[in-house]
């Protein structure tokens, strides 16, 4: 496998689980993301010899991130997925959501992305030991940090309270250079702030983390990931049986899924996401409909 450039790196972490069929705000904010990262790995590549330089390449990355159309954000999420597919880091499988009672018969056909395991993963801990352990940081990574914050991935691999140390390094990097300050000030995210005013108008929870009430978020949060319903029956059952229910079902539909045991609970880890299992009643046409909702698990 060849060495993956910065926008491929971001997108292996930002795209997997994304929807690949249909837009979304989610899918958009990643779009305009790796437009950033594009800019930014091209001026690099002439070598950034000042911080005048580097600042000028941001300004532009920024820019053209607030900017991007629609059909050029098509345009891009075409070139890095067929580049990501070639080397067989990226494939389009059913979406979990697709399971969901809601969807289940309605005839919708969803599918996302989901991103090569080896891959991800090796992405995934290289930024967060280099961001989370003493030393210093390189610019690389903290672009690729950067990336993440703006498109409201950032809390896809760093728990609430890592996010604090994640603020304190990065803060601590920007008052000993002027490169990482002019790059942690940097802001395109405010681009989606109407798309929540508009949601929050008509009582959606979009830029609201649904699974940590009452916590302060050191960073933007934008709905990534959706909750699945799935119809049991569950009374008379205990955790283990629900569980092992879940399993059952999803293997049927063809999605591979691990028990993975963490600290006092265990998860569901289904595409490189973990989940959650709670018991839920639903109401449909005023009848009461039993089942477990699959929570992505945040901590």
């Amino acid at each position: 496998m060849k060495e993956l450039i910065l926008s491929q790196q971001y997108a292996l972490l930002a795209l997997n689980g994304q929807e690949s069929l249909h837009p979304s705000v989610a899918k958009n904010a990643v779009l305009r993301a790796v437009a950033a990262a594009q800019v930014l790995e091209t001026e690099f590549g002439r070598d950034i010899n000042s911080f005048s330089e580097f600042s000028a390449a941001l300004q532009k990355a920024v820019q053209i991130a607030k900017t991007l159309k629609k059909k050029e954000t098509s345009q891009i999420e075409q070139e890095v997925v067929n580049a990501l597919k070639a080397e067989e880091l990226l494939k389009e499988v059913p979406d979990l959501l697709g399971c969901d009672m809601d969807y289940d018969t309605s005839g919708v056909e969803l599918k996302a992305y989901l991103s090569d395991e080896i891959s991800y993963v090796r992405i995934k801990e290289g930024l967060r030991a280099e961001i989370l352990e003493d030393g210093p940081i390189s610019l690389e990574y903290a672009v690729l940090l950067w990336l993440l914050r703006e498109s409201g991935c950032i809390h896809d691999l760093f728990s609430v309270s890592e996010q604090s140390r994640v603020e304190e390094r990065m803060t601590e990097a920007a008052t000993q250079d002027e490169q990482y300050r002019t790059l942690w000030e940097a802001e395109f995210h405010s681009i989606f702030e109407g798309v929540m005013n508009r949601f929050i108008k008509t009582k959606s929870k979009l830029f609201k983390n649904p699974y940590l009430e009452g916590v302060n978020l050191a960073f933007p949060y934008l709905d990534r990931r959706k909750s699945v319903f799935i119809d049991m029956v569950i009374w008379g059952t205990n955790v283990a049986d629900r569980r092992a229910a879940a399993v059952e079902y999803l293997d049927k539909k063809g999605f591979t899924v691990e028990e993975i045991r963490i600290g006092s609970e265990t998860l569901l880890k289904i595409g490189n996401i973990y989940y959650r299992i709670f018991p839920m009643t639903k109401t449909a046409y005023k009848v009461p409909i039993q089942g477990v909702n699959l929570v992505p698990a945040y901590w």
